[in-house]
Formats: C-alpha cells, structure tokens, sequence
C-alpha cells in the first residue's frame, strides 16, 4: 500500500530527488510561496517604480558623486607613503523595476555553532538533530578551514552544523518562523532598519530558549540533552538594503527602528 502511494507521487513529481527529510511530502504550494506570487510580487513592483525622468536624475547625480570621489574633489590629497588598502568592489547597479526582476528569497541557510563539539565531537549529534526536526531536511556538519590555538581548534574537526533551504521548504519554514516563533518570544521586537549586508540579505540570531516554540521541538524538546541557539541568514535578489527590507516586510518580518538613548532632562 505504502509502496504504491509513494510509486504514485513519484510520477506525478517527476524530476524531483528523493533526498532525506522528516517532514511530510510536500505535493502542494506552500502559503507563502502562494502568497508571494498571487500579491507581493505585483506590489513591489509597483512600490519600487521609478519614474524615467527621475532615475536619469538619480544617475547624473550618482556620476557626479563617483567623479568626485575619484578625483577627491574637496578633501585631503592622498598619503604616497601610506599603504594602499584593498578596495571592495562597486555595488552592483540597481536594475529598473519589472516583472522579470522582482525581488524574491532565493535560499534561507539556518545554522548553529557548536563549541562543545571542540571537547566531544559527539556533542554536535544534538544541533543536527535539532536542525533536521526544526526544518524537514538533513543538516550537514561545518568543518573549521583554519587553525586556531587559543582555542585548541585544528583545521578539519567540526564545529557546526547548517542546512540550506529552498523552494517550498524555505517558505514553509519562514512561515512557521514569522506567524509562530516570533510572536511568541516577549523580548524580540523585531530587525533594525539599519541591518543587512547592503546587497539585500538579513541575518537574525536566536538564543536556545527560541528552538523550543517551534511546533516540531514542543513534544521532543526534553529527549534532547543539549540545546543550542541558531542563526538564520535569509538571502534575496534584491541587490540593496531597502528593497530587501521591503520584500521581507511584505513578507510579515518586523523592522524597528533604533531607539536613541534618553536624555537627562526626561530621566526621572
């Protein structure tokens, strides 16, 4: 009976691998993903338009500033003798908004650091365990590149372990992680406007109490020995902060902005 099923859905999903995973079969569209394609992708599109006439004023403006940059008009001529510092390469070039262009999530990579795995390597059984409970699908285990003594690490031994999520899977976890986790933890008000990497990716980072309000950990949380906090790095095609944060707003994430300190005079 069983054999026959899965002989079934494997013919109406063809091309599709048979990898690993503790989660149902995933034969339908996740609701986020729907969600996505039915009404956010119009909206950015339509958020994000520029006018012609505006974004050639945008770019005159933009080619005075990098003239002025590299001619350094106005500011302390260049040291000889000081050592040249490696330059980061340009941004790239924000493409006009389209159809074709809209920004979407391409992969969520939700990761944890192990350091009791540098005294017992079999310390690290529980971050992949938790991993493949929370998201569906297997973890893979994060190997040190370098030496480090001070900290008794050698190149090679492990010391985490992530898995990388795409397709339905990444919207079924990104919705679990919007409409469940987060409102239920009373001391996250949400990222900060100023986040990101400046080419529209975002990274949230979590505590081990956070691993328990997920639906799956609830009824399995105490046959763990060990828990630990994780990270989520949540990658789009944005290509700059603000579309970025415009995507994963649409997308139900908090953004707060950063509270200044208050003055002496309102301090009781």
């Amino acid at each position: 009976m069983l054999g026959s099923v899965s002989r079934h859905v494997a013919a109406l999903r063809p091309g599709i691998s048979r990898g690993f995973s503790t989660g149902p079969a995933l034969g339908y569209q996740a609701r986020l993903s729907q969600y996505y394609h039915n009404t956010l992708r119009d909206d950015l599109m339509i958020l994000q338009y520029v006018p012609p006439q505006v974004r050639a004023r945008q770019e005159v403006m933009e080619e005075a500033r990098l003239k002025a940059i590299k001619e350094n008009v106005g500011g302390t001529p260049p040291n000889p003798l000081r050592k040249r510092l490696k330059v980061r390469p340009p941004k790239p070039r924000v493409a006009e908004s389209a159809a074709h262009n809209t920004p979407y999530v391409d992969k969520v990579t939700v990761h944890i650091r192990c350091r009791e795995a540098l005294q017992n390597k079999h310390n690290l059984l529980s971050a992949l365990m938790t991993l493949q409970v929370v998201t569906g699908q297997r973890a893979e285990v994060i190997k040190a590149k370098n030496d480090a003594a001070p900290w008794k690490l050698r190149k090679g031994m492990p010391i985490g372990a992530k898995v990388e999520l795409t397709g339905d899977r990444m919207y079924e976890f990104l919705d679990k992680l919007v409409e469940v986790v987060l409102p239920r933890m009373k001391e996250y008000s949400g990222l900060r406007m100023d986040s990101g990497d400046g080419l529209g990716s975002f990274t949230l980072g979590f505590d081990n109490s956070a691993i328990g309000l997920f639906p799956e950990m609830e009824m399995v949380y105490d046959m763990f020995p060990m828990v630990f906090g994780f990270a989520v790095n949540i990658k789009t095609t944005a290509g700059h902060n603000p579309a970025g944060r415009l995507l994963l707003s649409g997308l139900n994430l908090p953004f707060v902005h950063a509270r200044k300190p208050a003055t002496e005079s309102f301090m009781l």
